[in-house]
């Protein structure tokens, strides 16, 4: 059977465990909730429950990583690395365009939107793996 990216929509392949962090948060205690989780990103939070301001994910701090000495996880925090404005897409877009957004945009994963609420996370990975389930 021949998986159909026209059909899924973002919601049916997402991941709902979703996490958060602050622009204020420093990068080290960022990076230990994510390897904690074993997820590759966390999701800004900005004021109000619709504001998003951004994302963090473990690419980021690598880069950075790959110019500064470890330290600077200590000193450095999630706005200060995050990647402005988070790319969203609503729920009910298809998953193919997703993927083309994500390849455009230079991102592995965007936040998946129920009007303004955050319901999950759609990745490449996760498009990969329902691929290969679905063979």
């Amino acid at each position: 059977m021949t998986i159909d990216l026209h059909a899924l929509r973002a919601k049916d392949v997402m991941n709902r465990e979703v996490q958060w962090t602050t622009a204020h948060e420093n990068l080290r205690a960022a990076g230990l909730r994510m390897a904690t989780h074993g997820i590759r990103a966390l999701l800004v939070a900005g004021n109000d429950p619709s504001d998003l301001p951004g994302i963090v994910t473990s690419k980021d701090i690598v880069n950075l990583l790959g110019t500064q000495d470890p330290a600077v996880l200590d000193q450095l925090q999630v706005g200060d690395v995050m990647t402005r404005p988070a790319i969203c897409v609503p729920a009910q877009t298809n998953v193919r365009d997703c993927v083309n957004l994500m390849r455009m945009s230079g991102v592995r994963r965007v936040p998946v939107l129920d009007g303004t609420t955050v319901i999950g996370v759609l990745s490449t990975s996760d498009v990969f793996a329902r691929a290969l389930r679905q063979g």
